[in-house]
């Protein structure tokens, strides 16, 4: 068994987490196989909880190296409002300039989102309006089943506590079952399903987001 140290995350730690969240990012597996730029992916996935909310990301080092992420948000209103007023104009002027509009892979996943937008519009009416919080976790693949999982949700939920915090939810793609194994054996209980649609290579993958909620006020 390796030596895992779970810690703050640190400033310097900032391309190694980006790096580590497109490695696993599509359920698991590198980012590669559903979108064609990790720059503007670890933009997308990363930039809100690095730039804006360091103070609530821990990290799973072992000799030396990072082997694993917890992103965490305080406040999801917070969140929604940084992501649509600030962060996604500056990524689509950088996907713009980067080529990524004229790409099949983001032709495809735009579809996909136009097709999902009822479910977006409940996620904002839901999560934007909400102060509770919410994370985003990634471990590497050598790494799992370490038990590194399990000591970046209590570092985050130790934190959350102390700012008065009382639930964490996480998004989960209901097609990963390791990850619903997952957090279903952290006390996460799934509290919504939203119906999805995602186009890979040219055919729908049909499938339920879920909605992962743990209670953490009796920590």
């Amino acid at each position: 068994m390796n030596k895992i140290n779970i810690r703050p995350y640190k400033k310097e730690d900032r391309p190694f987490l980006r790096t580590l969240c497109c490695d696993v990012a599509d359920r698991g597996g590198p980012i590669d196989n559903s979108f064609p730029d990790r720059e503007v992916a670890a933009d997308m996935l990363t930039k809100y909880y690095t730039d804006y909310e360091p103070e609530s990301s821990f990290v799973a080092e072992s000799n030396g190296r990072l082997v694993g992420y917890i992103n965490g948000c305080m406040d999801n209103r917070r969140y929604g409002l940084v992501m649509v007023w600030i962060l996604m104009p500056a990524l689509l002027a950088r996907a713009f300039k980067r080529g990524l509009f004229f790409k099949p892979q983001v032709h495809q996943l735009i579809g996909g989102a136009l097709r999902n937008w009822r479910r977006a519009f409940t996620w904002r009416k839901k999560s934007f309006h909400s102060h509770q919080g919410h994370l985003h976790i990634g471990i590497a693949q050598d790494f799992r089943g370490q038990k590194v999982g399990r000591g970046l949700i209590n570092a985050l939920a130790g934190h959350a506590v102390g700012l008065g915090i009382t639930e964490l939810g996480a998004s989960v793609h209901g097609g990963n079952k390791a990850a619903c194994v997952f957090f279903e054996a952290q006390g996460f209980v799934v509290r919504d399903r939203y119906p999805m649609v995602m186009v890979i290579n040219g055919k729908e993958d049909h499938y339920h987001s879920l909605l992962y909620v743990k209670t953490i006020s009796a920590l």
